[in-house]
């Protein structure tokens, strides 16, 4: 013979689960959870810390905040609806800002600026409501920006500098290697043979009447031979 409670719990377990659900709200509890992945930033940009509660529920009257395991510095800290900026360890002071827009959600998100080596590595969020305190991991790695570089482009960035005084020096060197050969040249024909004189640029100045009559130029000589012919 079938138990009268038997029968009777199929129908009954789903007022069972809107109870403890019920119960489970009331109660303030919640879950927080983190981006589930490790994030990653470059070395002088900014992280983005995501964080959120489930089920969503307004969090702006509760204390939210980020630190550091193992000795629990804190990086961010919001509590009393501000930012308590006395509490955040050296490090991290002036390089945080907590955004709040989706903060009615349950949702937050921690920003670091001017992000460093010494950045990476685990982070905690955690939300606490009252008494009632939930928190989730996570993990930033931080990678040097010329990482992602493509090997070849650093090899042309190396030779390519290289490469372009070689041209320039080539070119320098055609433009001016007949001057250089000739300017040798004559310096060393002048160390074996003493200074040259350029004949082809010397002109024998003109002879004035004064030469041409008192020198016996052909022409003068020819003149005085018909005179005195004739005569």
């Amino acid at each position: 013979m079938a138990s009268p409670w038997s029968s009777s719990l199929p129908s009954c377990l789903p007022l069972l689960l809107f109870l403890l659900q019920l119960s489970w709200s009331t109660a303030g509890q919640f879950r927080v959870i983190g981006p589930g992945h490790p994030l990653r930033a470059l070395v002088g940009d900014e992280a983005e810390l995501p964080c959120r509660i489930y089920p969503g529920k307004n969090a702006t009257g509760m204390e939210v905040g980020w630190y550091r395991p193992p000795f629990s510095r804190v990086v961010h800290l919001y509590r009393n609806g501000r930012d308590q900026d006395a509490e955040q360890a050296p490090e991290y002071r002036g390089r945080t800002e907590l955004l709040k827009e989706s903060m009615g959600e349950g949702k937050v998100t921690l920003r670091i600026s001017n992000v460093r080596f010494s950045d990476e590595g685990g982070f905690t969020c955690f939300f606490r409501d009252h008494s009632y305190q939930e928190e989730a991991a996570m993990e930033l790695k931080v990678e040097d920006p010329f990482y992602w570089i493509n090997p070849g482009v650093l090899v042309v960035i190396a030779v390519l500098p290289v490469l372009l005084l070689q041209i320039a020096v080539g070119l320098v060197y055609f433009c001016l290697k007949p001057l250089l050969s000739d300017a040798i040249l004559a310096r060393v024909e002048d160390s074996l043979l003493g200074p040259r004189t350029d004949l082809r640029a010397w002109h024998p100045p003109s002879p004035t009447l004064t030469d041409l009559l008192t020198t016996g130029h052909p022409i003068c000589i020819s003149r005085n031979a018909l005179n005195s012919k004739w005569d």
